[in-house]
């Protein structure tokens, strides 16, 4: 049963750490707002 209990507990952080991650990353793209210098990717210059 301790074993379980330990791996559960690993997985559950490394969940949370790759949510943090998925969350900041999400958060970097939304504070862009438009074009980041690449007319490749925003489809026009600036």
């Amino acid at each position: 049963m301790p074993a379980i209990l330990g791996n559960i507990i690993v997985i559950a952080a490394l969940i949370a750490v790759a949510a943090l991650a998925v969350r900041t990353l999400w958060k970097a793209r939304k504070s862009r707002k438009g074009c980041n210098g690449d007319c490749g990717n925003c489809r026009g210059c600036h």
